[in-house]
């Protein structure tokens, strides 16, 4: 699995501050650039870009109603991604699916889109059913964040997730379950067939994060022969 860890700047200055050093353990590094107001992003993209040359990239805009930090109109939150996909062709561009499915088509230009759907509330029902139309959709990864209240919730995920993965098995899946009770979920990706972990740094960007240092730890051990 690659560990993914995210940077999180509030404004120029903070991007400008960041220490790549302090990521060389992260295999992937996640831009959220919604802890930015709508117009500094643009701004602050090439600070961003050019601390991590040479690193894989992925650029998530993550709005409130996906628990995000920022509230944009479809067109808006199209536009930003495209802008900022032309002029720095992250490497992975993020995508919230069904809160912009309108504006799906427009996407179709990147071969590199991370289809996502974000739920802080729960592990809704239907899980099987927006796993398949994500899947369908054949993007380059498919992620799927949703808060689990029990263990079974956990398992739940665990089993659609292999259960996709062996069915589709070029497809790359990233599935999380959220909370203490999800941790797991973060530690057996290898085992059911979810491509990454996202892992913390400083500041945790979703509950049950776990540090990048014992995630890295715990990949080394299961890695052993």
């Amino acid at each position: 699995m690659k560990l993914v860890v995210s940077v999180t700047p509030r404004n120029l200055e903070e991007a400008q501050q960041i220490d790549a050093h302090r990521f060389t353990d992260a295999d992937l590094i996640e831009w959220r650039a919604d802890f930015l107001e709508k117009d500094e992003i643009l701004k602050v993209a090439p600070a961003i870009f050019e601390k991590f040359a040479g690193r894989e990239l992925l650029f998530t805009l993550r709005t409130k109603q996906e628990g995000g930090n920022i509230q944009l109109s479809d067109e808006e939150y199209v536009t930003l991604i495209k802008d900022v996909a032309h002029l720095y062709q992250p490497d992975y561009v993020d995508f919230e699916y069904f809160s912009h499915k309108e504006k799906f088509e427009e996407m179709l230009e990147f071969p590199n889109l991370v289809l996502s759907y974000h739920n802080f509330n729960e592990t809704p029902e239907n899980m099987m059913e927006i796993l398949s139309e994500l899947t369908s959709l054949t993007p380059k990864t498919v992620k799927v964040s949703v808060m689990a209240h029990s263990e079974q919730d956990v398992l739940d995920l665990m089993n659609y997730t292999r259960g996709f993965k062996t069915l589709n098995p070029e497809q790359e899946f990233v599935t999380i379950s959220m909370g203490k009770v999800g941790k797991i979920s973060r530690i057996a990706s290898d085992l059911t067939g979810s491509s990454w972990s996202f892992a913390s740094l400083d500041e945790a960007t979703a509950p049950g994060q776990i540090s990048l240092s014992n995630m890295k730890k715990i990949r080394d051990i299961l890695n052993e022969n």
